[in-house]
């Protein structure tokens, strides 16, 4: 490479989120495998499962650009707070009256209606009214088919319409068959959370069994009749396929319960579907959301294997990694200044330090082996080079503290929901040696933690253990407050652990995703992520022993 070519400002590898970055999407784009499974509308993969940074945005973009036919439903354009908040939806959760059913019948309508739109390119009443003409040539004098068209008799004059008017136009009905059934007796019930509360325990008893039967009447059988009318008639050419994309479920759309419930219906629903041959619908999920979704619609015989089939889960190696730097190294010097190929171990350091690998693997090792992360650190070398014509170790060691302190940041984000309270939790930590045992926290430690987070939200397993340390007549131990700490830093990939000394170190994003408490009293050593041990204050010991041996010399 030219040496006098110097690193300029505002050079970056790429942006963190992908709706950012669609400009080096387009050129350097890393498929590790999976793009060919989820286009292949006779394979179930349709639930792209990672975690925060790995590429599940990046993957629902190559879909759509690759594709003729898709649409992206993002949930923010789907109202589902005006659904939460609807004085039915409230009504009914305050009763006790389980809506899942309610929630699949929404999401197969949406999706029914965004596949509509899709073949028929559905954008106007006009459209509307000769896609209404064409379907009455599908029946004729089949009962089955008649039954699915009236369906479409009663909503088509509706398909045009915008996600979320389809939305309110389902609840406005919904609603109005619940008065009806509730009938002339229960006519003055105020149908509401406040008029819900008002009720005597005898009047709720009486209108939960009345509720539950207009959920249960919800024509599912009718909806089935309908996916057999599309598969045979409106998808029958095997040369076309069609896709819906969802993306952002992990976004603030909805409060956490109705969004756990609307994502397992989705789930379903997304099964169902794949009785239309041609058509496929690929959503993306973050792994903590997957995990809390089951943990809060988990059910009588609930069974987390039947869903493995339908989950295409982001993993990537280190030299995929690499590959990835050095496309984009590659891709970003060919727009700024040589058409000559320049390589990431032309830019970086290519020798290795301290009996270690090149800087590929170091960024790497700072990684959880996701393209979020390694991107980030090489944007912050850039940031520290500005000027020079290469990046040297020492401007990536002085770029790793920048990297460290928003990489602890970007995980108690990505934790909030699961752990609110991480942001404390992760100080049980600071300043140890590395590795270190359960005997390295002290009693002092755990204690100054439990009344840090004491306070906390509830929903954090943390702030609940620490809470019962304190309680009058309580017999939580230390050191069942330390088994609880251990198992949410090692779920959130703050540490690794060893179970016994002839052991590997094992971590939640590469090994297991969880420790049973069972394993969290065993471990036997514990390391701090390589990613986090700058912000933490963590020292090294090995390194440590290492350069005493040396100043000895």
């Amino acid at each position: 490479m030219n040496n006098d070519i110097v690193i300029k400002k505002g050079i970056r590898l790429g942006e963190l989120d992908a709706e950012a970055d669609v400009g080096m999407l387009d050129y350097c784009f890393y498929d590790n495998g999976q793009i060919e499974d989820l286009l292949d509308v006779s394979s179930p993969r349709s639930i792209i499962l990672g975690r925060t940074g790995s590429g599940k945005s990046a993957l629902i973009y190559k879909i759509s650009s690759e594709v003729e036919h898709s649409s992206i439903l993002d949930p923010n354009d789907i109202s589902v707070r005006f659904l939460e908040h609807s004085n039915i939806i409230q009504f009914f959760n305050e009763l006790g009256v389980k809506l899942d059913l309610f929630y699949r019948i929404l999401w197969r309508h949406l999706l029914t209606v965004e596949l509509l739109k899709l073949r028929y390119n559905l954008r106007n009443e006009s459209d509307n009214d000769s896609f209404l003409s064409r379907i009455n040539e599908w029946a004729q004098r089949d009962t089955v088919k008649q039954r699915a068209l009236s369906y479409f008799r009663e909503w088509g004059d509706r398909f045009w319409l915008e996600t979320d008017e389809q939305l309110r136009e389902l609840t406005t009905k919904f609603t109005n068959d619940v008065k009806a059934k509730l009938g002339a007796k229960y006519a003055g019930v105020d149908i509401s959370l406040e008029g819900a509360k008002h009720l005597s325990d005898e009047v709720k008893v009486e209108i939960r069994s009345l509720a539950t039967q207009v959920v249960s009447a919800i024509q599912i059988k009718r909806l089935n009749e309908v996916l057999d009318l599309l598969a045979d008639n409106a998808f029958e050419d095997k040369q076309k396929r069609y896709y819906v994309l969802i993306d952002k479920l992990d976004e603030d759309w909805a409060e956490t319960e109705t969004r756990c419930r609307f994502i397992r219906a989705l789930i379903e629903e997304t099964k169902a579907l794949r009785k239309i041959p041609q058509v496929k619908i690929v959503t993306a999920l973050r792994v903590d959301l997957l995990d809390l979704v089951f943990d809060r619609t988990r059910d009588s015989g609930f069974q987390e294997e039947k869903y493995d089939a339908y989950i295409s889960k982001i993993i990537w190696t280190k030299n995929e990694l690499k590959e990835l730097l050095d496309s984009r190294v590659n891709e970003v010097y060919k727009r700024q200044y040589t058409s000559q190929g320049v390589h990431f171990s032309d830019i970086f350091p290519n020798t290795a330090k301290h009996g270690g690998g090149t800087a590929a693997d170091y960024i790497i090792e700072r990684t959880m082996l996701r393209p979020r992360d390694a991107i980030q650190f090489a944007n912050e070398c850039f940031l520290l080079a500005i000027g020079r014509p290469r990046i040297s170790w020492r401007v990536l060691n002085a770029a790793e503290s920048n990297y460290s302190q928003k990489r602890i940041k970007s995980l108690k984000e990505e934790w909030a929901e699961f752990y609110p309270c991480l942001e404390s939790t992760i100080e049980i930590v600071r300043g140890l040696d590395n590795p270190f045992t359960r005997s390295s926290i002290s009693n002092e430690r755990l204690e100054g933690l439990a009344e840090d987070i004491h306070d906390g939200d509830e929903k954090d397993p943390c702030v609940v253990v620490c809470r019962n340390l304190y309680a009058p007549g309580s017999k939580v131990s230390h050191s069942e407050v330390l088994s609880k700490i251990l198992i949410s830093l090692y779920h959130v990939g703050v540490v690794g652990v060893k179970i016994s000394t002839l052991d590997t170190y094992t971590w939640s994003h590469v090994d297991q995703p969880r420790l049973t408490n069972s394993e969290a009293k065993r471990v036997n050593s514990i390391k701090v992520h390589k990613m986090l041990r700058h912000a933490l204050e963590i020292k090294d010991r090995k390194l440590l022993t290492e350069m005493g041996k040396k100043n000895q010399i």
